[in-house]
């Protein structure tokens, strides 16, 4: 049984170390326009797990658990994918540490 018991942390191990968090910030016209719910349809065509949430100051925080390559590519696609009343200025990106698994992708409010 020790054998088993063994064998399973280390692939649990290895399933916890298989995905980073991401932490986007976008900026300009996306509050008020749609554009949370184009997040959501383009992190589900992508199979992406996270959520995105409206902030006070005007912009919306997007977390992803992906690698860097399909952060990357999200970032490329995402404009290409809003409503047509959203416009993004900038989007900053940043790694998050110790963040626990997610499990499909939400709209926060």
């Amino acid at each position: 049984m020790a054998f088993f018991n063994n064998r399973h942390e280390k692939q649990s191990q290895s399933a916890q170390d298989s995905f980073e968090t991401w932490k986007l910030t976008a900026s300009g016209v996306v509050q008020g326009v749609g554009f949370r719910w184009s997040v959501l349809n383009l992190a589900n065509k992508m199979g992406l797990t996270g959520n995105v949430c409206n902030n006070s100051d005007q912009t919306v925080t997007i977390t992803l658990q992906t690698s860097l390559d399909h952060v990357n590519q999200f970032i490329k696609e995402l404009p290409q994918n809003v409503s047509p009343y959203a416009k993004i200025s900038t989007i900053k990106k940043e790694k998050l540490a110790n963040v626990a698994k997610m499990h499909g992708f939400h709209v926060l409010y």
